[in-house]
């Protein structure tokens, strides 16, 4: 309004009252605003921290990484009482900007590096346990031909059986593997000098590639499996859901093969299963004979008859109690070893606290132990499941003899498996109804749904009259035969 007021007394040549008039303000205003210099700008409002701004710039000339909480709690010694924001926006404001990494983008040859890593992918459910669910990934650097694959521990011995699925899928060895400094590879790394873990450079050694480690604290160096891991975190992981590691490796598994290297890379431009034709060429050959990843561990057989791995425990026979025997453990199958012969082999169970038996050793043990039967049912049945443990809890808890119960358990399990039982007792109790006929309803029913029409072999009672009577079906069509005939007549009525 100013302006307007003198540009139109001062150039146009208005007069003051008309200036006025058109404004609305008296004429004075407007002599005062033809009289008046350009106002001068405002400065800023006094602040709190002003008497500090001296010795905030001096200490972060002096070091220049001191943090914010830092200074402030350098300035309540010195009388200041305000809030960490103003201190935080000046210190913003003076600091120097802190230089941006530039990188520089390094090419390789075919065959000449593949970088390896794991990710951390939360944790999966394994019966009652959860368990840490973690991803393998190796990519050629050159080809970004990618292979993963999930596990549930970060041990060495999968770490090495993870290298070796890698090498088989890609078909041959690179000349060198780059690694993040895990102590799975490295022991010690001070400066340019690197101690790598003995198990592991065996493993290279039988391989023949060299074994490299990134600098420390610097992610970068690796930055193709760094991609490919957060790429398979948006890409596949995230909004799916798994039954098992079992299924979790096969949809993996699918997803590598149809898609992570088969789409259309950003930076070669090119699919990555092309340009990995390209570079198996170019791989060092496998050796004939793989190298051997198996978990070993020494134990001695307790006076239960079991070993421990991994909070489970497996049977073994009872003549070998007390011995030292070597328990081999793969992803799959766990084995006993007594004097280089297997005396035991078990499906490996993930999850935890849980006994694996095998039928034929707990026979052999209670042949000594007669009286044990009873117990020895009771808790073969709770071990099926979680679910299987609340049964029996409930069972006793109602009037249902427990023993008459687990004995028909057992028959059922002897005829249906200890797949088919835990399920049939997990729908029993979902549906709060207890008894061996409704479990043994709930299998067939389950397995009807599955195809499985065929009728299950009887039960044997143990009676032998009983068990060796012979039972005809009935004809049904007798039935309709009574809906045919003639109605008999009327008796006459007496009275």
């Amino acid at each position: 309004m100013r302006a307007q007021m003198r540009r139109l007394v001062l150039v146009d040549r208005w007069c003051i009252e008309t200036v006025a008039r058109r404004f609305g303000v008296h004429h004075s205003t407007v002599r005062r605003t033809l009289g008046d210099a350009p106002p001068a700008p405002a400065g800023p409002p006094p602040s709190a921290l002003d008497p500090f701004k001296p010795y905030i710039i001096e200490r972060i000339t002096d070091y220049p990484e001191l943090t914010g909480t830092r200074l402030l709690a350098e300035l309540r010694e010195r009388g200041y009482d305000k809030s960490i924001a103003v201190l935080r926006r000046y210190v913003a404001k003076v600091r120097q900007p802190r230089p941006r990494k530039v990188y520089l983008r390094v090419e390789v040859e075919p065959g000449e590096q593949a970088q390896v890593d794991w990710g951390s992918f939360g944790h999966l459910r394994v019966g009652g346990a959860q368990r840490p669910l973690s991803a393998f990934v190796m990519v050629l650097s050159w080809s970004r031909a990618m292979f993963v694959d999930f596990s549930l521990d970060q041990r060495m011995e999968t770490f090495l059986a993870m290298h070796r699925r890698a090498l088989e899928f890609f078909g041959g060895v690179p000349k060198r593997c780059l690694y993040d400094n895990l102590k799975s590879v490295v022991l010690h790394h001070v400066g340019s000098t690197v101690q790598f873990n003995p198990r592991f450079l065996a493993f290279a050694g039988h391989y023949l590639f060299e074994p490299t480690a990134a600098p420390v604290r610097y992610p970068e160096a690796k930055g193709r499996v760094e991609s490919n891991i957060r790429y398979l975190r948006q890409s596949f992981f995230y909004g799916r859901t798994f039954s098992s590691l079992v299924d979790l490796r096969e949809q993996a598994a699918r997803w590598r093969d149809d898609t992570a290297n088969q789409r259309l890379h950003a930076t070669t431009r090119e699919r990555p299963a092309d340009r990995l034709l390209v570079e198996r060429a170019r791989l060092r050959a496998l050796p004939e004979r793989p190298f051997d990843a198996d978990l070993l561990i020494p134990a001695i057989v307790s006076k239960e008859a079991r070993v421990r791995l991994d909070a489970n425990t497996y049977s073994v026979p009872p003549e070998v109690v007390g011995k030292s025997v070597v328990v081999r453990a793969t992803d799959d199958m766990v084995r006993v070893l007594l004097d280089g012969g297997e005396v035991a082999a078990h499906a490996r169970s993930w999850d935890r606290h849980r006994h694996v038996e095998d039928p034929a050793h707990v026979a052999k043990l209670l042949e000594r132990r007669k009286g044990a039967v009873g117990p020895r049912r009771k808790d073969r049945i709770a071990a099926l499941s979680g679910e299987a443990r609340v049964y029996l809890q409930e069972v006793a808890r109602r009037r249902i003899d427990l023993e008459n119960e687990v004995k028909k358990l057992t028959r059922l399990l002897a005829l249906y498996g200890p797949a088919d039982l835990a399920e049939g007792i997990a729908r029993a109790l979902a549906a709060r109804t207890f008894g061996a006929r409704y479990v043994r309803t709930c299998i067939d029913q389950a397995r009807f749904a599955r195809g499985l029409a065929e009728p299950p072999e009887p039960i044997v009672t143990g009676n032998a009259t009983a068990d060796a009577f012979d039972v005809q079906p009935h004809e049904l069509e007798t039935y309709d035969a009574l809906f045919d005939a003639p109605a008999a007549p009327a008796e006459p009525d007496l009275e």
